[in-house]
């Protein structure tokens, strides 16, 4: 465990310092909310029906970055091989990185969130609070495929081109799901399903996690 929390402690000393990663999350995500409320005119109603998709595609857009930008800075610095070369398990590097990866991409969610809300007018309730363990479960299920994922690709030359055609495929069933339960919350509308939808995620993040941790070891050596 000391591994990776050494690894957390550099990822995030790293972006503190720089920046880099949150502050072009913040700038893309902006101006997708920008084009959209200010291109389309549309009615209340449809606007609650499309923010939850336009949300939901700036965090995972913004966290497609993060991911890409996560195993390049250590490609670039040589550590890639560092770490394979490292006595401890590879799934502690796996956690080392998934945390950085998590923790980055809900600091901007927390950021754009508020921007969200002022753009498209939405009026705040206690129900909102049901969003949280939506946003961390999607989260959750995007990093930590995603954290695998980009582990393969960093070591190709076409690696955000690979990145997703290997990602989306598979976490699109849990983007779906995470649009539906949000456009519930902002809509005021929990109806019985939401509750399962929510179980189903967390099913698939625990899998993913589970399987990225056990594989990451042979990551590592190719």
């Amino acid at each position: 465990m000391r591994a990776a929390l050494a690894i957390l402690r550099k990822d995030l000393r790293m972006e503190f310092r720089s920046k880099e990663s949150i502050l072009a999350m913040w700038i893309f995500s902006l101006l997708i909310f920008v084009i959209f409320n200010f291109t389309f005119e549309v009615s209340r109603l449809v606007m609650l029906e499309i923010a939850p998709g336009l949300l939901w595609v700036a965090f995972i857009f913004s966290g497609m970055f993060g991911l890409n930008h996560s195993f390049a800075v250590e490609k670039e610095n040589g550590n890639l091989r560092s770490m394979a070369l490292m006595p401890v398990d590879g799934g502690q590097i796996f956690l080392g990185k998934f945390l950085s990866v998590t923790l980055i991409m809900l600091m901007f969610e927390v950021l754009i969130f508020p921007i969200f809300v002022i753009f498209y007018d939405l009026q705040l309730s206690l129900q909102f609070f049901l969003l949280i363990p939506v946003v961390l479960a999607g989260t959750i299920g995007f990093t930590s495929l995603g954290t695998i994922l980009s582990a393969v690709a960093v070591h190709t030359r076409n690696q955000q081109i690979l990145l997703s055609l290997l990602l989306w495929p598979l976490v699109s069933p849990i983007v779906i799901w995470s649009v539906n339960l949000t456009s519930m919350v902002l809509i005021g509308e929990i109806v019985p399903s939401f509750y399962s939808l929510l179980t189903r995620i967390v099913a698939f993040d625990v899998i993913f996690f589970t399987l990225a941790y056990m594989l990451f070891d042979f990551i590592l050596e190719d």
